[in-house]
């Protein structure tokens, strides 16, 4: 007899697909304790995921924002994903200082403990991406071309 086991979070217990926004939102609900969001989510190649709402009043070029990345361990949120979802969740959001918002979006890790696996920073009422969290650091993903310089002569 053969056991297969699947450790990808994307499958049912049936080695079925589940469906990707119902997924995203039970995702939403246990990293970031948002009940509820009105949104729909497509897949998009890598386990990028896009979020948009349904219209039918003109016709689409693009459907949907990048919004999160379907990791093995979780939803990591873009810049984008975590401006939308961060002002409704209500765990794993994180405050930091002026200093360490400036280092995040030179791409620099943070050294900050905090609860859960992914985590939402946050400067004032700006949200600054998604970051892994590991051994008291929280990982950077911001994009490079999406960087700062050096803004210490502000």
């Amino acid at each position: 007899m053969i056991l297969r086991v699947s450790l990808s979070p994307s499958l049912s217990n049936r080695g079925e697909r589940m469906d990707i926004s119902a997924e995203v939102k039970k995702h939403l609900k246990e990293q970031f304790g948002i009940e509820n969001i009105d949104l729909q989510f497509e897949e998009k190649g890598k386990g990028r995921i896009y979020a948009f709402r349904a219209c039918n009043k003109f016709k689409a070029v693009s459907k949907g924002i990048y919004f999160a990345t379907l990791e093995k361990d979780g939803l990591r949120l873009s810049i984008e994903g975590s401006f939308i979802a961060g002002r409704l969740a209500t765990k794993n959001v994180v405050e930091v200082s002026r200093e360490q918002a400036l280092k995040w979006m030179r791409g620099e890790n943070l050294e900050i403990n905090a609860e859960g696996n992914y985590i939402i920073l946050r400067y004032g009422n700006y949200f600054l991406g998604c970051g892994k969290h590991r051994k008291g650091e929280i990982l950077n993903f911001v994009p490079k071309n999406r960087r700062i310089g050096d803004a210490e002569n502000d």
